[in-house]
């Protein structure tokens, strides 16, 4: 009897210490299941772990591995959804936490204002160098509620525009600390051309008031002392109404041809023409009034030049805007000379008009193709200049696809260089980027 005991007692224990080391096996293989966020796949002969209930933990904690795998794909695919939409959008989109540390930056943020390295993981204030949206964070962390505001930032010297615009989001690094979400749309070039309009209005404004102001003075002088006025008097009046009122007229005209331009880039009509022909035509149009004793209108034309596609209307404008200006601004000239050469490599035609007259002073040069810019502002208004002839010609040579430049020496002379694509096509060669002149 003893011995049955002992043997009982040794069977009861062993069997215990058998539980408890398959117990302790199954919860080190839950550990590992949970940590490794996979399924725990009983042994077909664990009956006793079964018997013990283990099973049912077993289940449970394999549906919330289940669960917890779905909830996370759900989650990944909404936050790479977000992100991929964020990412294609052109406006700069950044997130930052309470510290502002950069959680996330899209493709439009990074090439605005990191080209190097990742903007994530960087601070907020030494990415983006702006006192302007360093403030408007600051009253939208006291306030919450901030309508969007235009803010500067300097990049590399230049200063660019953004209408900036924040709102709180959850998420991010911490789940307890909400993180902010800042939007900055590009107004850089609309705050550019409020200035070339400010400056363009203002220009206007000046050009028409002195000639209307002329033609008041003298009428309201020809009304008042009609009789006291002698013919001689009244007939220098009289004059002097009708050249203001002319170059009132050539300002409208030009103001016109360039809204034109601007509005309807079809006002260019390529059609198949000769260069050389529409050369030869405004040397002979201006060949009398040339002084033969001392100057001569001479033409060098590139024979390898055949038929191509351009706007003869509009560049025969062009060739008047710049032989035109050559009598007005040099009068003194020697030599005027029109030239077209061909450059096979490029399939581009060189053209300009040259001149040995006074020159224009080197700070001039990059600015005269802008509106109403003058070198010499008094002597050019009494030759009867708008100001707007150059502006017209780059507008026009833009709309053909080509380029136009100056060079000039003073007491050396003035070059004006124009390009056009040498093609065959009659459509129209839109310029690359919009006129600003």
């Amino acid at each position: 009897m003893v011995p049955f005991l002992i043997f009982l007692a040794s069977f009861s224990s062993g069997l215990f210490v058998w539980h408890v080391v398959k117990t302790r096996r199954l919860v080190r293989d839950l550990e590992s299941a949970v940590r490794s966020e996979r399924r725990l796949l009983l042994d077909s002969n664990s009956v006793i772990i079964k018997q013990s209930g283990f099973d049912k933990l077993v289940r449970e904690v394999n549906g919330l591995v289940d669960r917890y795998k779905t909830f996370a794909a759900e989650k990944t695919g909404y936050s790479n959804q977000v992100e991929a939409t964020l990412g294609s959008i052109r406006e700069a989109v950044m997130i930052f936490d309470g510290q502002r540390n950069i959680e996330f930056a899209n493709e439009s943020a990074q090439r605005l204002f990191q080209t190097h390295r990742s903007l994530k993981g960087s601070r907020l204030e030494s990415a983006l160098r702006s006192t302007s949206l360093m403030e408007f964070l600051n009253q939208y962390a006291v306030n919450k509620v901030q309508p969007s505001r235009q803010i500067s930032i300097e990049k590399g010297g230049e200063l660019l525009w953004f209408e900036a615009s924040c709102v709180e989001v959850q998420g991010g690094s911490t789940q307890t600390e909400p993180s902010t979400l800042l939007v900055l749309h590009d107004i850089t070039r609309l705050k550019s051309l409020e200035v070339v309009r400010r400056d363009f209005v203002a220009n206007v404004s000046h050009e028409l008031r002195t000639p209307l102001t002329i033609i008041k003075g003298f009428a309201e002088t020809l009304l008042e002392d009609n009789k006291a006025l002698d013919i001689d008097s009244r007939a220098r009046f009289l004059d002097k109404i009708v050249n203001n009122a002319q170059r009132l007229h050539y300002l409208v005209e030009d103001l016109l041809t360039l809204s034109r331009l601007e509005s309807k880039p079809e006002q260019v009509a390529p059609g198949m023409h000769s260069l050389k022909q529409l050369f030869a035509d405004t040397v002979e149009n201006y060949q009398g009034r040339v002084d033969p004793d001392r100057q001569q209108i001479e033409m060098d034309f590139d024979e390898r030049l055949g038929n191509f596609a351009f706007d003869r209307f509009r560049v025969n404008q062009v060739l008047d805007n710049l032989v035109e200006n050559v009598f007005r601004y040099a009068p003194d000239f020697t030599q005027l000379k029109l030239f077209a050469r061909l450059d096979p490599k490029t399939n581009i035609v060189e053209c300009g008009v040259s001149d040995d007259g006074p020159g224009i002073p080197a700070k001039d040069v990059p600015h005269i193709f802008e509106r109403f810019y003058r070198v010499d502002k008094g002597r050019s208004r009494e030759r009867g200049g708008t100001g707007l002839g150059l502006s017209i010609t780059k507008h026009i040579i833009q709309l053909h696809g080509g380029t136009v430049y100056a060079e000039s020496e003073l007491s050396v002379g003035t070059t004006i260089f124009f390009t056009l694509p040498y093609t065959a096509t009659t459509e129209p060669q839109l310029a690359p980027i919009p006129f600003q002149g």
